[in-house]
């Protein structure tokens, strides 16, 4: 039977391709995103479902007028129960949140995300059993997402004030979180350094395939 992957995270996951004028955009193909290439590269052997939606973070509901969608919507620790039960049994799930965090009204360092996204993992750990059948909580991979990179376009750089240097510290501070709970990590940035679309927000097409190939690695290991 094939192990199950759920994938949790935000536009990264999503796939927004970056643009000069910000938004609305587009995404990149299932093939192109770097969930998709990880199930590539891990075969038959692994069944990956993704849940990338834009604007979530990780335990914050969305302050923005987003046409009135309600805004717990977009806070990750309140829908992952759901998300979790939706595609159950799972063997591995794989947090890749916090770059929405970093918003400046939320006034977070890297540690308060760090410790948010731990907060995250600690929900899914908690969602063993169901309705009417029962199942394991799965294993939990936290991920942090590349650091973003200086904004061209006014709307993203005052939305992400200051977000620079903190996201490129939240790979060491994740780690710490991470170890200190227990939890298996791995820091994208270190890999793929900051996101390199031209909104200087989300990945360019190459880093979504180096993420994804060197996640999958990281999957067989677990």
């Amino acid at each position: 039977m094939a192990k199950k992957i759920l994938v949790y995270g935000d536009s990264n996951t999503w796939g927004w391709i970056g643009v000069e004028e910000a938004f609305p955009s587009t995404r990149y193909t299932d093939a192109e995103r770097w969930a998709g290439v990880m199930a590539a590269e891990l075969g038959e052997a692994f069944d990956v479902a993704v849940d990338g939606l834009t604007v979530r973070a990780t335990n914050l509901n969305d302050t923005m007028d987003w046409n009135a969608i309600k805004a717990d919507m977009f806070n990750g620790a309140k829908t992952l129960p759901a998300a979790i039960a939706r595609e159950m049994p799972v063997d591995l799930l794989i947090i890749m949140l916090g770059t929405n965090d970093l918003k400046a009204d939320t006034n977070r360092s890297a540690t308060d995300i760090a410790a948010a996204i731990v907060e995250v993992a600690k929900v899914a750990e908690g969602c063993a059993g169901g309705v009417a059948y029962h199942y394991s909580a799965p294993k939990v991979l936290v991920v942090s997402p590349p650091p973003v990179n200086d904004m061209p376009h006014p709307d993203f750089a005052a939305m992400f004030e200051g977000a620079k240097a903190k996201s490129e510290a939240l790979g060491a501070a994740l780690k710490l979180a991470a170890d200190q709970a227990g939890l298996a990590s791995f820091d994208a940035g270190a890999l793929v350094g900051n996101a390199r679309g031209v909104d200087g927000l989300h990945m360019s097409k190459d880093q979504h395939a180096l993420l994804g190939k060197a996640i999958a690695e990281t999957v067989r290991t677990l």
